[in-house]
């Protein structure tokens, strides 16, 4: 009986001492995990976290501005066409992906494109983190976004369109010497008000 009672005595003192040990190894191998991932930009660096939101709130996107650039654009509607493999584009407006998610409090991601031109996004790379950004939509509510980072990617990357999670912005033009590449500019969700009644 006193054999029985020193082996549980053992048992429960590896268990205890294999958890003491365990435990602050997987804490401090998820740390890393987080650390590396924000080095590599695949995590945004602030810590918000917005609160679910009760109804959902949504609209077509109609104006973005930029304050902080002087940039203050009107937003069309903006299509892919399969068979020549391009995007409609306008010499003067910003474009809404009509096949990316519209503005909203919930969830998806928000995608505005335009040229690397004067009249649209050719100051977008003097663009600072922290510097917010601005969807009004036609049925009279302003959305607000914090600006994060910033990444060129080719052409035929179309991985913003599989993006599922918080709702965030991307606003995207051109970069490099022959406008070679499509410079993202990834925006953290803020908020949203009501500006006018619909």
């Amino acid at each position: 009986m006193k054999f029985i009672v020193f082996l549980r005595i053992i048992a429960i003192t590896l268990i205890m001492g294999g958890l003491f040990i365990i435990v602050p190894l997987n804490y401090f191998w998820l740390q890393s995990k987080v650390a590396v991932a924000e080095q590599a930009g695949t995590v945004p660096t602030s810590n918000y976290r917005p609160e679910p939101s009760p109804t959902l709130v949504t609209g077509q996107p109609i104006g973005i501005s930029i304050p902080s650039l002087n940039i203050n654009l009107q937003v069309i509607p903006g299509f892919y066409n399969s068979n020549t493999g391009a995007w409609t584009l306008s010499l003067d407006k910003a474009q809404f992906a009509e096949i990316s998610a519209p503005p909203n409090n919930k969830s998806g991601n928000t995608f505005i494109y335009g040229h690397y031109r004067r009249e649209v996004f050719a100051y977008l790379h003097l663009i600072q983190p922290g510097a917010k950004a601005i969807i009004s939509t036609s049925n009279g509510y302003n959305f607000s976004y914090t600006f994060l980072n910033t990444a060129a990617v080719d052409p035929t990357d179309t991985s913003i369109f599989t993006y599922s999670g918080l709702p965030r912005l991307t606003v995207q033009t051109c970069s490099g010497s022959l406008f070679q590449h499509r410079q993202m500019y990834y925006f953290q969700y803020d908020g949203f008000v009501k500006t006018s009644v619909s």
